[in-house]
């Protein structure tokens, strides 16, 4: 450990450090620090001096080249990299707010409006991560950070790994954690090839916890926790919190699948299903600022910028009050790509908005529900598309009666779909 006089360990002639470190975090310590050729605040994270070995300089360095390859809003920028005393360090971008572990921890379980908007940035963050072949590994509560502008900040990237890249190719070492037991994936538990699906787990994991104000595998023991994760997805937040929308619900429950084939292809879907629930966020005292703030002002616009044709194309931004068309819209562009399980969670979004509009028995909301079970067909799932039919069917006969023409028409499209 390197000696802090009363104005602070001055590195490179150039950041001033705190008299005290801020944090110890995994392998590294985390310091507050001036730029004083900037003149601005920073972060320098350095190496433990107690745990400091050639692998271990080795990974952090490469933490630092991963998270400065991710050019993203949502990702702290790196500002230098370097060796001060024999320990290596790396300057970040200082986020002033408070990470989402914290902010459950105060606020207890989020608004819906707010869950989805952590989300969908969050989303983002892992879109961008996927056009350059880069894996987190470590997503959940207490990587993500809630800036006061009510941005959002993916942080710490120990764990990332790069696709087909010699340079950043996995380093391991004995006794190293590969993850957070309660939100790391199945497949990364057991040692086997992780991807884009493997953050996927994460954010659900993070939602779950964001919704419920609890980890979605809260065991008393490793063990039991493993064990749990191997066996099946955790309740459905909504059994612990009523008034979660079925859209949100089913998209954590997906996005928590034991197989990684069974969840949402990519975070644009994921995507596509939060950004409709995140209007109207409610304040969150103590935590944000101004509304009127230089980072909403300025994202509103770019947000309103349209999104260019190809496959890195950004899911495209809701408009300012969404509809059951734009939903319908949404859900219809889903199923002619392939993406069923977005379709499917998008069609009960139109039922649902339908609903509020003319109530619960109203023809569009029935049919809604009717094109949202079939979408689990091609997707393999014909016990669910049937249970959700048959439900369809009972409520239409209570309202239309047995010989109502639509009535008839689906019972023959179950009998089908029975004996098929």
């Amino acid at each position: 450990m390197f000696s802090v006089g009363a104005s602070g360990a001055n590195i490179k002639e150039r950041y001033r450090l705190n008299r005290f470190p801020l944090a110890h975090k995994g392998m590294g310590e985390v310091w507050m620090a001036q730029d004083t050729l900037l003149d601005r605040p920073v972060i320098v994270k350095f190496v433990s001096a107690t745990g400091m070995d050639t692998d271990s300089a080795r990974r952090f360095r490469r933490e630092a080249l991963l998270t400065a390859r991710l050019d993203h809003p949502g990702v702290p920028a790196v500002y230098d990299l370097g060796q001060h005393a024999g320990l290596p360090y790396v300057v970040l971008e200082r986020i002033d707010g408070v990470t989402l572990r914290d902010l459950v921890a105060e606020h207890g379980p989020l608004p819906i409006e707010w869950v989805a908007a952590i989300g969908a940035q969050v989303s983002s963050v892992l879109l961008a991560a996927r056009q350059i072949g880069l894996v987190h590994r470590d997503l959940k509560p207490s990587n993500v950070m809630l800036h006061p502008s009510g941005a959002v900040k993916v942080l710490d990237f120990g764990l990332a790994v790069l696709r087909d890249d010699d340079r950043y190719s996995r380093i391991t070492q004995s006794g190293d954690s590969l993850g957070t037991v309660g939100y790391m994936a199945p497949e990364q538990i057991f040692g086997e090839p992780t991807g884009h699906h493997t953050d996927l787990y994460g954010l659900g994991a993070t939602l779950y916890d964001l919704l419920t104000g609890r980890p979605p595998f809260d065991d008393p023991s490793t063990r039991t926790t493993v064990r749990n994760q191997m066996n099946a997805p955790p309740p459905r937040p909504s059994l612990l919190r009523a008034e979660i929308p079925s859209e949100l619900d089913d998209l954590v429950y997906t996005l928590l699948a034991i197989d990684p084939r069974d969840r949402p292809d990519s975070a644009a879907e994921a995507y596509v299903a939060l950004a409709p629930l995140a209007w109207d966020l409610p304040p969150l005292p103590g935590v944000l600022d101004d509304p009127a703030g230089a980072v909403r002002t300025y994202t509103a616009i770019v947000g309103r910028v349209p999104p260019q044709a190809g496959p890195a194309a950004t899911p495209p931004a809701p408009p300012a009050k969404p509809d059951a068309e734009w939903a319908a819209n949404q859900a219809e562009q889903s199923e002619a790509a392939g993406s069923f399980r977005a379709a499917a969670r998008q069609w009960r979004q139109v039922a649902e908005q339908h609903a509020r509009l003319h109530g619960d028995d109203h023809p569009l909301v029935f049919d809604a529900r009717r094109r949202a079970a079939l979408a689990h067909l091609p997707l393999g799932e014909p016990n669910r598309a049937l249970r959700q039919l048959n439900v369809l069917l009972n409520d239409m006969i209570r309202v239309n009666g047995p010989e109502y023409a639509k009535v008839l028409d689906l019972r023959r499209e179950i009998e089908r779909l029975s004996t098929a």
